[in-house]
This record gives C-alpha cells, structure tokens and sequence, in this order.
C-alpha cells in the first residue's frame, strides 16, 4: 500500500473535523438556536417580572392572626408579672381558666405598602386575606391617626366593658350622653356645643347613643332636646337630616357616654387597639368581681365589641381570629351573631363554638361549657340570624 502523504492525512482528518463540525451544528443550528434564545427570554423576563414585583407597591394590606392574649393572665413588666386587668374599689376573687383577647395582625400601611411579591404567601395561606389599603384606611388617613383611633376605641371599649359586667351585677351605673363634637355644615351647627350635656329627646330621658337614635326615629321633623351646658339646662331645637339618600335622620354630632364608674379598672395592654374585645373584658371583669370559677379551667376565647346595656356588635377579621383561637388550644369560642355570614366554609373540628348578641348568652355559654353541658351551635344560631 503506497504511503499516506501529508495532503491525504489531512484531508482525511479534515473530513473527520468536518463530520464532527456538520453533527454539532445540526444540534444547535437554526431550530436549536431559536429556541435556546426563546428560553433565555423568557427567564430574563421572569427575572425582570420578580424584581419588579418585589419593589412595585401594591394596593393591598394583610391580615393574619394576631397574638393571643389572656385577660386573667398577667403581663411583663418591670422584671416581674403584672395582672392584665387590676380592679380596685371592689373585692375581688381569685379565677382560673383562661379568658383570650383575639387579634388581627396588619401588614401594610400606606406609607410603606407591600410589594406585590410579598402578596404570595397570604394568597397560599386560608387564615391571611388581602384588603384594599382604601378599606382600612380612608383617603387621607395615615397609619399614626389609625393607629390614635384604635387606642381610643379600645379605652373607650375597656368602660364599656366594666358597665355591662356591673350592670350583669344588679350594679347599676350612671351616665350621661355628651356631644364629643359638632359635625361641619350639619344640622346642629350653631345649635349644639362641644361639651354640651344631652339630658332628654322630646321629653323622654336618654344616657346614650342607643336612646338617642330611637328618639331620632321616632320623629317627625324637630326634635326638642334638654341640655345641660357650662352648668346651666336649658332646651334647644334641632331638625334631623339624612346624610345619604335612604339613610336615617341625624343630628349632625359625635356623641358618647360619660359613665361615674364605681370601681376602677386598669388594663393593660400595649399595642393592641380597636373594639372587638370589649364582650371578653366584660366577662374578665365579672368573674373577678364574682366568687368561684367561671371557667371551671376550660380555654375560653371570645371576640365581640359591647355597649353598655350588654349588646355585642359585629368585628372585623373573624377568620383569623378564629385560626388564632385554635392555634391557641381553645376549648369554647364565642363570637357575635352578627359575623355568622362571615364564618370560613371549614370549620375547625373539635372546637366548640358560640354566636351571642348579648352579654348574658357570653356568660351562659361560658357557664354551661364550665358545667359540662351542651351550648347553641353554630347552625342552631347562626340559621336565624342569616348568616
């Protein structure tokens, strides 16, 4: 065989070059080349969508269940446990059990929004709900005047609290209706004062807003109200009128009781606001002020703002209240009537839970749960109300 020269090795390893060259190309060529770049831009868009998401603001604030915290349990302070509520002026008795306050944590103000990003996991978790920002907080309201609101809401609900316990007592309470303030361009501008004393609508008594709208609603045009003013009484004239169509006539005032509270109650709690825990107060103040065990060592947790004739009102953020009050090992939980429409479509098994509209029905589900014996269900009570 004659020898290989130089010029056919190479063409020889040229050819395998080539072959090899021609396979790869065809691997990666048109097709393979169209596609490598369609996937590296559509993770450069992915990448470019998750940055913006994570600093775009959204319009959304989130709730998730808040802390849990016991009304006859104690707090920190000062390197050692302070009772969460102390009632002075009265003897008091030793309890047992646990009473839970419930809570809703907020996440996101609109000064500092959250991102879109940060949207996800409330949106993969049944116990978060996203709000509109706008919801909770009204055009122009910042997160500090919220926040003042909420506090003065929660003292407000705190003696709202001791009247009714007083008054479940045969501890009747005096009180007084007075004007807070005047609304702009309402119907008792230049009529009423900031500070005036309501004394009666058309001849009957009122010491509270309740009295006062059924005195509304049982009007027709002017109504004649007795006040008391720097010390003096004397009676004034004013016409009610809707603020919004179908709505019902108004006075144009904020209004609230002033109660001469017997006793005096200290709560204290830090960071916590709003008017949802008035009913579990309540019933805080009425076992230490009762001897025995309301509770008979059960974990009770309750949502329910109170007036001061007993009457629990609506709340907001029931489904993560009521995660919190089975994270927290409840055994009976009550909340109002008036939230039944707002109940999660599953239930927490093993939990026994109550609708109540007043405080007496808070104290007896308490009680009978104490005593072993049944208490309404959820579909027995919530049936009615329409929820």
């Amino acid at each position: 065989m004659p020898a290989e020269t130089p010029s056919h090795a190479a063409e020889r390893a040229g050819a395998r070059t080539g072959s090899l060259a021609f396979h790869d190309t065809d691997l990666r060529g048109p097709e393979g080349g169209r596609r490598g770049r369609a996937l590296f831009y559509a993770v450069a868009v992915a990448v470019i969508l998750v940055l913006l998401a994570s600093v775009i603001p959204s319009p959304y604030a989130i709730e998730r269940p808040g802390p849990v915290v016991d009304t006859l349990g104690t707090v920190e302070g000062g390197g050692k446990g302070t009772p969460l509520i102390t009632i002075s002026g009265e003897k008091t008795y030793p309890t047992s059990g646990t009473l839970n306050l419930l809570t809703v944590t907020l996440v996101g103000t609109p000064q500092k929004p959250n991102s879109w990003l940060s949207l996800v996991p409330a949106l993969l978790d049944p116990n978060q709900e996203l709000v509109p920002l706008e919801q909770i907080y009204p055009k122009g309201t910042t997160a500090e005047q919220r926040d003042e609101a909420n506090a003065a809401l929660m003292t407000s609900s705190q003696d709202l609290a001791t009247v009714a316990a007083l008054n479940a007592l045969g501890r009747k309470v005096p009180a007084e209706l007075v004007v807070g303030r005047v609304v702009d361009g309402g119907p008792s501008v230049g009529i009423l004062k900031d500070g005036d004393v309501i004394r009666s609508i058309d001849g009957r008594p009122v010491t509270s807003l309740t009295e006062l709208r059924d005195g509304l609603q049982r009007a027709d045009g002017a109504v004649e109200l007795a006040i008391d003013r720097g010390g003096k009484s004397q009676t004034v004239r004013v016409t009610p009128r809707a603020t919004d169509s179908g709505s019902s006539p108004q006075l144009g005032i904020l209004a609230g009781s002033r109660f001469d509270i017997p006793v005096k109650v200290r709560v204290e709690v830090e960071g916590i606001g709003g008017p949802s825990a008035g009913t579990i107060f309540a019933l805080a103040v009425y076992d230490k002020l009762t001897p025995g065990d309301l509770t008979g060592g059960l974990r009770v947790s309750g949502t329910g703002t109170i007036d001061e004739s007993g009457a629990v009102g609506a709340i907001g953020g029931l489904p993560q209240k009521l995660a919190g009050a089975e994270r927290a090992g409840t055994d009976l939980f009550f909340f109002p009537m008036a939230n039944c429409a707002d109940l999660p479509s599953s239930l927490p098994k093993g939990l026994r839970m109550v609708p109540v509209s007043t405080f007496a029905e808070a104290l007896e589900a308490v009680q009978d749960a104490a005593a072993g014996k049944p208490t309404p269900t959820v579909s027995e009570r919530c049936a009615g109300s329409g929820g």
